[in-house]
């Protein structure tokens, strides 16, 4: 009877043991995920020479301006011939490039085919992310095919294609047709754990102090280091038995 409850004991004591380590490891892997620090494109006339820099290698078009900020890389990207899959089919036109000379991305367009835009990668290639954006509709003249004047869309999509229609590709955000309003603040979900981005609207919107958090990589990390734990008290209690 005293072997049994010594065998009970021990038993007791490493599930206790083991218990306590995952527990340990899963407070660790939520405070990580608490520091990731989100990073604000703030489009910044003075750092970046009036609009057009240029310090990153775009990756849609080889003439795009793109830009790095808080180790995201912003590209300005426009596509031409939109939903056409013609002789001269939708593309990505050489040359996007920003309008942010008063500290902000001013999209504009001058044809219903032809969509600007802001697309998103992480420097490091981790997965990301999009949780808030400022956002000001500033002109309805120009409207991209598919949509009105009367309901403006802020557009944001992980996938694009050019030679498809824009209307379908996009989750859609309405803002109304009032252009008098100022900057508002977007909150975004949906757009959690991905490793690209295009930001996008209907017609002329004004876009500011994008917010982008990093998936953390001890995650991963520290989930080996639980499985680790587990198997080393595993094995004492092997041991003790």
């Amino acid at each position: 009877m005293n072997n049994r409850l010594t065998n009970f004991s021990g038993m007791t004591k490493n599930l206790s043991n083991i218990s306590l380590s995952c527990l340990t490891v899963f407070t660790l892997l939520l405070g990580i995920s608490k520091q990731a620090d989100a990073g604000v494109i703030n489009f910044d006339a003075n750092t970046y020479a009036f609009a057009n820099p240029n310090t990153c290698t775009p990756q849609l078009a080889p003439g795009n301006k793109c830009f790095v900020e808080d180790g995201i890389n912003v590209e300005a990207f426009s596509s031409r011939n939109t939903g056409s899959t013609g002789s001269d089919p939708g593309h990505f036109h050489e040359g996007g490039h920003f309008h942010a000379s008063n500290s902000y991305e001013a999209q504009h367009f001058s044809q219903a085919d032809r969509l600007l835009g802001v697309y998103l990668t992480l420097v490091n290639g981790r997965n990301f992310s999009l949780t808030q954006l400022a956002y000001q509709l500033r002109d309805i003249t120009n409207v991209i095919d598919g949509f009105t004047a009367d309901d403006t869309k802020i557009l944001i999509s992980t996938e694009f294609e050019p030679t498809q229609p824009v209307a379908g590709q996009f989750t859609e955000i309405s803002l109304g047709n009032d252009i008098n309003l100022p900057f508002q603040t977007l909150e975004l979900s949906g757009f959690e754990n991905i490793s690209q981005v295009y930001i996008a609207s209907s017609a002329g919107v004004n876009f500011d102090n994008i917010n982008v958090v990093p998936i953390p990589e001890g995650n991963s990390v520290l989930g080996l280091l639980a499985l680790g734990t587990v198997g080393f008290l595993s094995k004492m209690k092997f041991k003790d038995s």
